[in-house]
């Protein structure tokens, strides 16, 4: 009988092991839970970053148009944006959805919208961005210096939808 006890002493129980399973599964399952959140993160900066360089170029582009065209009417300095040898933009439109995002500056003023096309991308020197043509530059008609960017596409954050970098930004600084 001495020799049966001494058996049952030795090793892990069957409790023992169930209790450690279960903490390795409650762990595994944080882990793959931030690891999401982590990458759902991630990827809306990367938009971010792009929608910020985006900016900080479409901006020079204004800068210099205006500089070019600083004693022309308005349709002539629009005309620039879309010569095909330079900065090949079109003109496009937003929905009410994204126009209600837009900075306030912007919003509650004329402004006119134009489509990032693979030109642009090229005179921006930015051609290695993947979907160049999911983005929409919203100039202030009257000072093509203040200007906002679009996503076509809604970026899901904490439960809302994002169009605008200015509403992202807004959003991010909460």
């Amino acid at each position: 009988m001495l020799n049966l006890n001494k058996a049952n002493q030795s090793g892990i129980t069957l409790i023992a092991l169930v209790i450690t399973v279960i903490v390795i599964l409650i762990i595994a399952s944080i882990s793959i839970y931030e690891g999401t959140d982590l990458i759902k993160k991630s990827k809306i900066e990367s938009l971010m970053t792009n929608m910020i360089v985006l900016k900080s170029k479409s901006k020079v582009i204004a800068e210099e148009i205006n500089a070019a065209t600083w004693n022309k009417t308005e349709e002539e300095k629009k005309a620039k944006f879309t010569d095909e040898n330079t900065y090949a933009m079109q003109e496009t439109t937003i929905s009410q959805e994204q126009a209600n995002q837009l900075d306030s500056d912007i919003q509650n003023a004329e402004y006119i919208c134009y489509s990032i096309t693979e030109g642009t991308l090229e005179y921006m020197d930015f051609s290695g961005l993947e979907d160049g043509e999911n983005y929409i530059v919203v100039y202030k008609k009257d000072d093509f210096t203040k200007l906002d960017i679009v996503y076509k596409e809604a970026i899901p954050y904490d439960g809302e939808s994002f169009y605008t970098l200015s509403s992202l930004q807004a959003k991010m600084e909460e």
